[in-house]
């Protein structure tokens, strides 16, 4: 007889609010849940990660600073900085480009992720409004 494998998968629920065709909050599973997640925590300032005060919030503070090559750069190394030290099982950052679109005010970050544990991937790609 042999064994069965277990995949393991991650739930979340749809923060939108959206109902299923049951009256139910909407359920996301796997790649749908993960890119959630992701965009919530783009979008944390420090304080939101439960049970820990001092997490969040790693690019809401270049929102707030000049937008140049140099923000850029910072963008790219919070957002990896933060990935490594907030998401368990550990995410592999296959892409990640961040422009500023100067003429609009905003920041353009595309990410691609893997979660070797999970066997998910995630794409977000999100347009962000600079604060200054």
């Amino acid at each position: 007889m042999g064994l069965k494998r277990f995949q393991t998968n991650i739930f979340d629920h749809d923060y939108k609010g959206s109902i299923d065709a049951n009256g139910a909050i909407t359920q996301l599973w796997g790649e749908a849940a993960l890119n959630q997640s992701i965009k919530l925590w783009i979008a944390s300032f420090t304080g939101d990660i439960v049970r820990d005060s001092r997490r969040g919030g790693y690019i809401t503070y270049w929102l707030m600073k000049p937008m140049n090559t140099d923000s850029i750069d910072r963008v790219k190394m919070a957002i990896k900085d933060g990935i490594y030290q907030d998401f368990e099982p550990t995410l592999v950052i296959d892409l990640l480009q961040v422009e500023a679109d100067f003429e609009n005010r905003q920041w353009h970050i595309y990410i691609e992720v893997y979660s070797p544990t999970l066997k998910v991937r995630a794409v977000v790609d999100e347009k962000i409004k600079a604060r200054i």
